[in-house]
Order: C-alpha cells, then structure tokens, then sequence
C-alpha cells in the first residue's frame, strides 16, 4: 500500500490547480443529427416552435437555427406518446406510455419539468388528448371511454368527468354496450363549449358541456381511425381502418353527405391514421396518412395530399410517425391555407413546400438524417480555409440545386441571444470566424460535409464513389425527390426523404477518410482496399481516373486470399460534377479493409494499411513507392477473410506458455537469492519484481534495426539496468493478450513526420506504422525537390523497428517538437496557421498502444517517460487524439495555451494527460452505458411483441439468465459502438454516436463550448399564475396522493413570475454541464442517479480531485480499510440527521459522509464541506 501512494508524487499547486480549473473542464454541449427512435410530434402556431418526443423519454424543441431546448423524463425507458403545445405560453405537456402526464416549461435558457401527474388503471390508460381554445383545461380521453379534465393551472384532474354513461344515453342499443376506447376528441370551431367526441368502434357523438348533453350522434360501420372539423364547423370527416374517409354534416347523423370515399379502393386498404382538411383560397387541401391497397402497397409509408386536380402520394422509407401543416401568416392557424407539410418519419423529418408549383421538398437547417446511410467513420477540420469553404459550398448548392425549394425555413421560433446583445451584424461575422468540418464515411460508399461550426448540424456536400465502379449491383444515385414519369401509375407516387439504408454493394463502405484542407485533397478509403484520391474543382471535367494496383503480400507466395472480390473501376472517361473530383485510384492487393489511411499533400504521398501490411503510394506520379508484409512468413495457413494465426498450433503456444512462466519464476527466485544491500541493488532486485507496475527496463522494450541507414545514435542504449538476455516475466497482473492474437499484423495507425531519425544534424521525412502486436516501423523517405518531384520517383525504406514487450496494439504514433508541441500538418507553417517547429531541443516520439503510453527522444530511441493505464486502472486505450486548450491570464495581454494528450477508454472516460510529464489533468466520465440509445435494446425493453436475437423469439430463449445474456451482449455493442465512433478535434472537442442516428457533441476545454444560448420572448402575462385557491386544491390533492415531497417541491414552483427561472431551473443553472444554460464553470456537485436531468443537463463526473496523478490520502486509504462497526454507526448517525431533517425542513436533502481521521460527519448539501 506505502509502494502504491509513494507512486502516485504530489499534489499540484494551488496555482496549477486554478489553472487547470481554467483550462479543463467537461460538458455535455450539444446533439446533433435526429433524434433515436421518435414517437411524438407537436406545433406551436403562435410561437412557432417544433417538438419532438422519443422512445428513451427525451423532448427536444425547436425554432429558427440555433434555438434548441432539451428535456428528458425521469423513467428513460417510457417513451413519449404524445405531446401538446400550449400555445403561446412556452410549455407543453408530455404523456408517457406508463400513463403519466408531465407539464414542461422554457424557462430562461432550458426546458424543465414542473409538474407531473398520473392515471392509474387499466380503464384509465390515456387514449386521446385535447386542449381546449381557452387554454384551462386538457381534455384526456380513456380506453375506459371517459373523459377527465386536466387543469393546467394546477395540473390536477378536475371533478368534472365526461362519463361515457352519460353520453350513451341517447346512441343505439348496439353500441351501449361497449362503444370502445374514446380515440378522438376535437373542440367544433367557434362553439368552445361543443366537442366531437370519437369512438374506436366508430360511434362519434357531438358533446355540448355547457347543458351538458349531446346534440348529435353520428354511427359508422367501419373502425374510427381519426376525426377533423372544417373550418367553418359546420362539417367534420372521419377516417376509417377499411382506408376510407367520410363528411359528415353537423345537423344530420344517421349518414354522411356522400359515401365513404375509398381513394384506393375497390380493394381491401390499410387504415386511414389521420386526416387533415385545410380550407383554401381555391380548392381545399386534402391530406391523410395510410390508405394504400393492402395487396400491391401495404409495405409502403405514404401521405396523400389532394388540392383539386392536383394529386401526389408522397412515399417515404421509414415509417410515419406524425405530420401537420403550417398555415400561411395571417390565416387560421389550425385550419387556414397551409405552406408547408411537416412530416416526422422514425429515420427522418421530411418539409414539402406546398406553395411550390411540384410540392419540392424544403432544405433542413437541423434535424438532418445522420445516417441517412450507416455511418462508418468520421474526421472533423478546423478552421477551413475560406475558398475551399465556398467551393464546398457552391458545390453542394449545385448537387440539390433541383432538388429542394429555395423558399426559407418556416420554423422560426425563439430568439438567439448573441443576436438580441449584440445584433445582426456581429451574428453574421461568426461564420467568417470559425469554419469546421465534420466529414462522415457511410455504407453506400459516400462521404457526408458537414457544417460543424455552430449549434445545427448542417450538410454542405456529397462525394459518391459509386460512380467509379461498374458491376450488375452499382447503380447510380437515385433522384429523391423527383417525381416519376409514368404518369398512367396509380396511385401517383413520388419517392421524397434522404434516409436509404441499403447499400448496393456492401464492398463501397468507406472505412477512412483524410481531407487536407490546405490543398483541397481528399482521400477515401473503402472496405474492397481502394483508395480513391480526389481534389477539388469548381467546374465539371470529362476524364480517365487512373488506377494503380499494389500488391502488399507479393513476398508471400504461399498467401491465398479468401475474402471478397475488389471492386471493378470504370474504364474510359468519367464525367465529374463540381467538387471533389477523383484523380487517382489505388487498389490493395489481397482486397482487405482498410484499417489505416495517412495523407501527406506536400509530398505528395498517401499511405494505407491492411491487415497484410501496408503501402506507399505517389499519387502525383501515380506509382506505388513501398510495400511491406506484416504477415508472420512461417505461417500463411487460414489467411485471407478469416483471422490470421501467428501460432502454428494450439501444442505449440501451449509449451511456449509454460516455458515464459518457468522463466518468469526462475527469475523471480534468482533475485530473491540475491545478497546485495545497497540501495542500486535494492532498485534492480524491485524492478525485476515490478515488471508491469513501475518503471524498470525501459530499454528493453525497444528493439531496432539498422537497414543502410546506419549511425550509432540509433542503438540500442548501453545504460539499460537490465540485459536483453536476461530472463524475466512477460505475463502481467491486470491484462492479459488474449490467445487468439490472429490480428497482430493488421496496421493500426500511420503517421507522416519530419523529424530526427537518422542524426540529430538534418530531419527526415518519415513514415511510422504501428500494428496490432505492438510493433512500430520507421520508414525514412526521400522525395525530390522541386521540379524534379514530377520527373524522379520517392524512395522509402525501413530504418527502424519498435517492438514493445507487452505487445498491446498501437493505436496511435505522434512525434513532439522541442517545445513539446506536436508537429504542425503540411503546409500549416508555410500558410502562417502554425508556428515554426522548435528544432533547439530533440524531437519526442509519443506511442500510445492500447494499455500505456511511452514516450521516447529522438533519434536514439531513449525511453523519457509513460503512463501505464491498464496496469494502473484496468482500462485500455480507444482513441487518442491531441488538442490545445487556452485561458486568458489576467497578468497578462496574450492567451496561455497548452497542448495535451486526449485519450478515451474501453469504460468511456476521457483522459486529458500533459505533456510530455504525462500527468493527468482531467478524468471525465464522457460515455456512459445508459447514454446510448440502441434500437434493438430499446425495443426488447419497451416492445411486448417479443425478444428478437438472431432470428429467435422470446419464447425460443431456454431461461430468464440466456435472456439478460443476450440483452448484456447487445448493450455492450452498442457501448462499442459509442466509443468507437468518438472523434476527438483540436481545440479540446468531440463526437461521438449517441445513437445510429445521432452525433453528442462533448467539450473538455473550459472556453471552447458550442451550446444553445437562446430563449423565448412571451407576451407579457403569457402563463397563468394560480390563485390561491388553485394552490389549496393543489395542497390537498397532494396530501391525498404518494410523494409528497415532491409534490411541495412543485407547489413552490407555481405562482413566480413567467420571465424568471423556476427554482429548479435556477439549481439546474448552477451545475455543470447545462447545456441551453450559462458556460460558467462551477465546482461539481454530487447527484443522485435517478435524477432527472432537463435540458441537458449531465451529471459532472469528471474527477477535478485527479488533476494530477497526486490524488491518494491517508483519509481515502482508511476509508477503504473502514471496518463494518464504524459502517453501522454511520448509517445510525445518517437516519438520525434524517429524521431531524425531516422535521425543521420541507425541502430534500441530499447526504454526503466524510471520513477524516477515525471521526464521521454526516452533511446535507446546505453546510460548506470541510
């Protein structure tokens, strides 16, 4: 226990301490792409805001771009069913499918939830919702058939009940007896006191509450589906399951006005879900949901808008959630001449521009589809030079130039608040300032552009590479949005969305992709090994794109590939549109994935790897430069598609095993047969014993060769302590290879560097390649100069070789100037975005492999430090990225910048480590389980239809513990999945797969941080306050129900003025991260778990406490060591501070312990900690 806090050193400074509190800190900022599995919609007429519920209990709001408000549920696994708007107040109220009601409020910069109320029994199930004109009351309508009155004042039921009883009264012996679940309920236009009332079985009954009695009964002989007024009230259609619709006339119930209009008939349709009629200054609009024959289009999602003669069937790829229109400004909001459709989809939202002459479809400022096609990998640029940025731009317009409608977005809600302080002019400079990239390989063999700079996600431009490939299954890309031109098809589809999950060919998913924005260089690298080169142009050329072939096991003769074929290029010329155009092709040989992909612009040079090795390539003179196998050449057998076996045999590995471990014990008895005393002897005799945990042998990590590049400075050192000779242990305590290490020849990571490799006199241009057994090659090139670069060939050759001992993958090589800064990207320090490389001191090597990170200088190799991560905390290396952080110092005029080693773990946590002392700076719990939203989890949790795994039902599954087995299996991928997709940026930022559909956005800097600042602006007496006798009801209604803590907590939030945050709002502002809140940093407060957390808020569980490695006290080893005695008395102590909590305060107190030499105090968080 002494050896492990001797290990740990010191605490840093007060004065470090503040500053890395000013450097560091972790939020969660923003989301991006399209929210997992939506289940609800909602609209705003009068603020025009847009909400979205989903499956996991999330709300997410929004207006015009960059006015974005989050919410989530407690219960995560209670999807939102529906949502209503309650219009002009900035709230809203969410039902959840465990029957509860919730009421959500915009207060200030983030959504909270104030109230919350609940229907028990299986009769009282929430079937139909409807807010009265008068904003008093929320109608909600039950499987039990009754109706029960919500008060939004107070948010609890009133006495007034609609029993279904009571409206049976008057209606046919048949359909007394059981009239179904009320499915409808519509407020009749101009009569508020009137309400439609509709039936599942298809009885529908015109309820007057002012009598109270109905006025009239309308029967349908179908099942009712939906029910909508005209404007004028004095007619209403319904819809049917038999994919029908009928008008009916207010005055006369016994039959419609005409017959029941079957669109699609004669046949048998699916369900008509919902209906809307739309009155207009010609003939009306006309649109409804489902209705297709079941026997030819059952399998189709389409929405059918009619207007006179006019006639189109929107089909969708992914199932329709919910629509509604958006009135022209000026005419009814609910019932006025629309201009725009809005559609949500399960895998997208969908705008059509009904004032359009073909109904285009409209550009999406937010909410795009991420994953419109899978994503596969992603890359993310920083300050993008502005003429790329406008031929990027330009480039995209003309892709969807005929695609989309040029009218603008009409969701325009919410005001940004930079643009109410500082105005128009300021907001509109902000683009000229930061332009990022996020760049998303796909399935279909696409690469995505997107506009990371500010809070939405917007798409800029599309490179396809299908195009470059012929084959049977490679086809074009499809003109969404076009109508087709077989005009005799009925009914008349036209196919509208950007989601197509299905690949053509399966080989064109991108694995790589590298942008070198200086250069305007793209280079794409796919699953069949092809690397396509491309460069931008602003006009279309005609043109061979040239291919080069490089065979990476040429020296293996006895190497037969298994896997799949390559792709087979396009011959002759190629029309290229606009953008990023191909010029070069390189095809890998076997065809394997690419697993690593480097681009150098300024030589010239690309670099991939295989799990065979890797290869150079010109692509300026279009030759192949190297080639190198990292296949073992004593074993060939089973490669190709399957892992490659470095043991020959199972025997085999087995005596290998046992001959390390009997080498590892004679070493260790050897030294404990040692005599010597002295403190050198003492050293050795530890560092032979502490093979993983400390710093012993260095040296004897690294082995080299010397290929005609000669010089000593590249030896090995002759101060190891230990000899390369001397037997030792190679097996460690905390991890272990696993047997089947098949993958150790799969190159992991490349890196091009100009650096000292040869003599500390010249730099070299290099290329390092790092693979799965731990081994990193140093290939020195050399590329002419000048005008010659185009006239001689590059030459490369192998000058080094590392081999580290415990043989963990290398995920990452990066090479430190003299001022430990890492080396700029080409062209960055002759275009004035970088300083010049500090050459006063040696160069540093940093090596990340899975379980450590160890840095060496340059050119002899000479371990200086590292930073063992699974010896220490068990966890291993994912991503690794390197990113600058930066504070103003009141001392002085310029910023303080520092550059740091980002890293995330196989548990999710990111750490931020300095270098090169390789001292921990910050530790944040970035990716959590319960964060990633994965459909299959999702449904076998929510759905009842059944456990589906690998084609096996609920029923198929032996028992309770093969179930969790699997359901632990599924959830583990998608945390994979998570932490894989992470992609880490320059200035301390990064994303990652929140789900299949959508991008979290993370910052680790405490003054880099993209959020939402906006609010509403309400008119001025907007929310109703309650009156006292409101808040009397309220009081005994909740003395009556269970919770009452609760409940007085949200008897404090009514009654405060509408403009200024509830107090929940107010705690919520105070902790970090908030996402629609304030950016100022405050310390982390401790959280229970179960809590929920409105507008993005997220627990801040980064441990300030291990800024440093100096983070283990006295204290923190008693309270390990705390016998049970002492865990009684605390648990005493802690229900007595309770219980007289209890009595003097109304309000709950969250209970910390601290332990501190023997004695324990129980705190609430109201005292200061001492």
């Amino acid at each position: 226990m002494l050896k492990f806090i001797r290990g740990k050193g010191q605490q840093p400074s007060a004065e470090r301490q503040k500053l890395q509190r000013e450097l560091f800190a972790f939020r969660k900022t923003v989301q991006h792409g399209f929210p997992n599995k939506p289940t609800s919609l909602a609209w705003d007429p009068a603020l025009r805001l847009l909400a979205v519920g989903t499956a996991s209990g999330a709300i997410k709001i929004f207006g015009k771009p960059g006015v974005e408000f989050y919410g989530q549920h407690s219960n995560h696994e209670s999807a939102v069913t529906k949502i209503v708007f309650v219009p002009n107040e900035g709230r809203l109220v969410s039902l959840c499918d465990d029957n509860s009601l919730h009421l959500w409020e915009v207060n200030g910069s983030i959504l909270e939830e104030v109230k919350e109320h609940s229907l028990e029994g299986k009769l009282k199930k929430i079937s139909a919702l409807c807010l009265e004109s008068a904003r008093e009351h929320l109608l909600l309508g039950t499987e039990g058939g009754n109706i029960y009155l919500l008060n939004l004042k107070t948010f609890n039921m009133s006495e007034t009940i609609i029993y279904q009883d009571v409206v049976m009264q008057n209606v046919p012996e048949d359909y007394k007896i059981n009239p179904g679940a009320v499915e409808a309920i519509a407020e009749q236009p101009g009569c508020p006191d009137k309400i439609l009332i509709g039936y599942n079985r298809g009885l529908m009954v015109l309820w007057d509450r002012k009598a109270p009695g109905a006025d009239q009964t309308y029967i349908s002989s179908q099942q009712l589906e939906s029910i909508c007024w005209h404007k004028s009230g004095s007619r209403f259609t319904s819809s049917h399951n038999d994919g029908s619709y009928a008008v009916w006339d207010v005055g006369v119930g016994e039959k419609p006005l005409e017959e029941p209009n079957t669109i699609y008939g004669p046949f048998p349709c699916k369900a008509v879900t919902k209906f809307l009629w739309r009155q207009s200054k010609g003939d009306d609009y006309i649109l409804f949901a489902g209705g297709m024959p079941r026997a030819s289009y059952s399998d189709r999602h389409a929405i059918t808008v009619q207007q006179g003669k006019k006639h189109v069937v929107f089909d969708f790829t992914s199932k329709i959630v919910d629509f509604f229109t958006i009135a022209i400004e000026g005419e009814d909001p609910e019932f006025g001449e629309p201009d725009t459709l809005i559609v949500l989809l399960e895998e997208e939202l969908v705008a059509i521009d009904l004032l359009s002459e073909d109904w285009k479809m409209l550009s999406l400022p937010y909410l795009v589809s991420l994953h419109a096609s899978a994503v596969t990998c992603s890359q993310h640029i920083s300050n993008v030079p502005v003429q790329l940025w406008e031929d990027i731009i330009s480039a995209g317009k003309k892709q969807v130039q005929d695609l989309y409608s040029s009218r603008e977005w009409p969701i325009t809600g919410g005001v940004i608040l930079s643009e109410k302080e500082n105005g128009k002019e300021d907001n509109n400079e902000e683009p000229e300032v930061t332009r990022n990239l996020l760049l998303t390989g796909h399935e279909d063999g696409t690469v995505r552009f997107w506009n990371a700079s500010g809070i939405a996600l917007q798409p800029l431009y599309k490179f396809a590479s299908a195009g470059l490939f012929s084959g049977d299954e490679i086809g074009g890309d499809g003109s969404n949005g076009v109508a087709d031109d077989d005009e005799e098809e009925w009914p008349p589809f036209r196919k509208v969305g950007t989601f197509d999950p299905y690949s053509d060919d399966p080989r064109l998913a991108v694995k790589k992709v590298v942008l070198c924005p200086l250069t305007g260089t793209l280079v794409v690298a796919g699953t069949a090994g092809s690397v396509i080169v491309a460069k931008i142009g602003s006009e279309q050329v005609e043109k061979e794109v040239k291919v080069t072939t490089m065979n990476v096991v040429s020296d293996r003769d006895g190497f037969v590939w298994k896997g799949h074929d390559q792709l087979t290029p396009r011959s002759g010329n190629i029309s290229l549109p606009p953008g990023f155009q191909s010029s070069a092709i390189l095809q890998l040989h076997p065809p394997a994935a690419v697993t690593a992909l480097v681009l150098h612009s300024e030589w010239g040079l690309a670099a991939a790897g295989t799990a065979h090795g890797l290869a150079l390539f010109d692509f300026v003179r279009h030759k192949g430069v190297l080639t190198k196998c990292t296949l073992n050449p004593n074993d060939l057998s089973g490669a190709g598609d399957a892992p490659i076996s470095r043991r020959k045999s199972f025997k085999k590995s087995l005596r290998e095993s046992f001959r390390r471990l009997r080498k590892g014990r004679s070493t260790r008895h050897a030294d404990k047969r040692g005599t010597g005393t002295s403190p050198t002897a003492e050293k050795k005799r530890d560092g032979l014993e502490f093979v993983v945990e400390d710093d012993e042998g260095e040296e004897e990590e690294v082995m080299e060769k010397q290929d005609s590049i000669g010089g000593g400075d590249a030896s090995t050192p002759s101060s190891a302590p230990l000899s390369p000779v001397e037997p030792k242990p190679v097996e460690r305590q905390v991890e272990a290879r696993p047997v089947d290490d098949g993958q150790g020849s799969m190159v992991r990571c490349l890196y091009f560097a100009r650096t000292y490799i040869i003599s500390v006199q010249s730099m070299t241009p290099t290329l390092w390649a790092g693979t799965n057994n731990g081994t990193v090659f140093v290939f020195t090139i050399t590329v002419p100069g000048g005008q010659k670069r185009t006239e001689e060939d590059v030459s490369c050759q192998l000058g080094k070789e590392i081999q580290l001992k415990h043989r963990a993958p290398v995920i990452s090589v990066s090479i430190l100037d003299g001022a430990s800064v890492p080396l700029p990207d080409p062209l960055e320090v002759e275009r004035g975005l970088a300083k010049q490389v500090d050459t006063g001191t040696p160069h540093r090597v940093v090596i990340c492999s899975e379980e450590q990170f160890k840095i060496f200088t340059l050119p002899s190799l000479k371990p200086f430090c590292k930073f063992k991560l699974t010896a220490h905390e068990g966890s291993r290396v994912r991503r690794v990225g390197f990113a600058s952080f930066s504070t103003s110092r009141p001392d002085s005029s310029t910023q303080y910048t520092e550059s740091c080693l980002l890293c995330l773990t196989n548990l999710g946590d990111c750490i931020v480590l300095s270098v090169p002392e390789l001292r921990r700076q910050l530790n944040a719990a970035v990716i959590r389980r319960e964060d990633i939203n994965d459909s299959v989890l999702g449904e076998t949790k929510r759905g009842d239809q059944g456990l589906k795994i690998s084609g096996r039902e609920e029923g198929g599954l032996q028992n309770t513990q093969e179930r969790d087995k699997y359901e632990y299996f599924e959830e583990e991928c998608s945390f994979e999945n998570g932490i894989s997709s992470l992609t880490f940026t320059k200035n301390g930022e990064a994303f990652y797969l929140h789900s299949s559909s959508e991008l979290q956005r993370i910052t680790l800097s405490a003054s880099t941080i993209t959020q939402p600042r906006c609010c509403l602006e309400l008119p001025e007496g907007a929310r109703p306050k309650a009156t006292e006798t409101d808040e009397e009801d309220m009081e005994d209604e909740d003395d009556d129900e269970e919770g009452d803590e609760e409940k007085g907590d949200e008897g404090k939030i009514e009654g405060r003025e509408s403009a200024a945050p509830s107090p929940t709002a107010q705690e919520v502002q105070a902790i970090p991260p908030t996402v629609n809140g304030d950016t100022d940093h405050a310390e982390p407060i401790i959280q229970e778990p179960d809590e929920p957390k409105e507008n993005g808020t997220e627990e801040d569980r980064h441990d300030m406490s291990a800024l440093s490695v100096g983070d283990i006290t006295i204290d923190s080893v008693k309270d390990h060591l705390m016998t049970s005695s002492e865990e009684n008395r605390i648990t005493e102590i802690k229900n007595e501070r309770l219980e007289f909590s209890t009595r003097t305060e109304t309000q709950s107190v969250v209970k910390t312990t601290v332990i501190s030499s023997g004695t324990t105090v129980v705190n609430s968080t109201n005292s200061s900690n001492n």
